[in-house]
């Protein structure tokens, strides 16, 4: 019982307690609800993803900077956002926003979760 427990300590210590899940953090959440709103409100007749590539561009790097397991999956939201901005067709846009959404969801779940 007693190397279960060294064992034990010495994983946590060597993955710096990575296999706990990160606190919940109320500002990337708000923030994460403020971009489903703005991608939900961009009007792919006259595309104008400059608010939601700023805000995605946050949550990026907060993410990042807390080690956060959805650290990727922001930074891939941002890199898809910073995309859209460049413009297209409507069918584009569309597929894009639904794109958005979904990585949008899967941190939501996630987040809520904690």
């Amino acid at each position: 019982m007693k190397k279960l427990l060294i064992f034990f300590a010495t994983v946590m210590a060597t993955t710096g307690c990575s296999l706990l899940p990160r606190d919940h953090d109320p500002v990337m959440f708000d923030r994460l609800v403020v971009l489903d709103i703005e991608v939900d409100s961009v009007d792919c007749e006259t595309p104008n993803w400059n608010i939601a590539e700023r805000n995605s561009e946050i949550l990026a790097k907060s993410a990042a900077w807390r080690s956060d397991p959805q650290a990727e999956n922001l930074n891939g939201l941002y890199k898809h956002v910073a995309r859209m901005q460049q413009g297209g067709s409507v069918t584009f846009c569309e597929l894009g926003k639904k794109t958005a959404a979904g990585r949008i969801s899967a941190a939501k779940t996630a987040l809520e979760n904690r």
